[in-house]
């Protein structure tokens, strides 16, 4: 009974003159393990960033075929409108656009929504699913100080979604 708690203070003590000094040196040694901050810092942006939602999303006037549902979608680079189950009742769907103002030539790091919840006034509510634009892999703000882009999406609807659906979209932007 007495081995026991000798042997283990003994070892814990015989242990730990040889790590100690060896993560000393090894963290002196190691350049990259300091928190310096960005290798080429930025210079602070002249001037903020403002999104603007030009146009919204709209899938215009539709009728259901029938009571299983329908889904349409809207494609960000083209505009074009297709309905899979669902009758076109004429009008003009259109696809989003954002227009972001800010400094020339600076890089900038786009975030939209998933998807977005839109409610009609007797309280049904569709999704909008999806959400894709039409923005370059690394968007930049143009030599006029705006990136304009568009943006599409999908929305499913059952048997009983009828209603002029409405939400609000949330785009995030900062400089990179």
């Amino acid at each position: 009974m007495w081995r026991h708690p000798i042997f283990f203070p003994v070892l814990l003590l015989a242990a730990m003159p040889i790590a100690s000094p060896t993560a000393v040196l090894a963290q002196g040694a190691c350049r990259l393990c300091e928190d310096t901050g960005p290798i080429m810092p930025q210079a602070r942006p002249s001037r903020p960033l403002h999104i603007d939602i030009d146009t919204g999303i709209d899938f215009d006037r539709m009728a259901l075929l029938d009571y299983q549902g329908g889904q349409a979608e809207i494609d960000p680079q083209t505009g074009q409108r297709r309905l899979t189950r669902l009758l076109d009742l004429g009008g003009l769907a259109m696809r989003g656009t954002v227009v972001i103002r800010g400094e020339p030539g600076r890089a900038v790091r786009v975030d939209l929504p998933d998807e977005v919840i839109l409610r009609a006034p007797g309280g049904r509510r569709v999704e909008l699913r999806d959400v894709r634009s039409d923005l370059p892999v690394q968007p930049r703000i143009g030599s006029d100080g705006q990136l304009r882009f568009s943006f599409g999406g999908r929305i499913i609807v059952d048997g009983e979604d009828v209603g002029n659906f409405r939400g609000r979209m949330r785009v995030s932007a900062e400089y990179e």
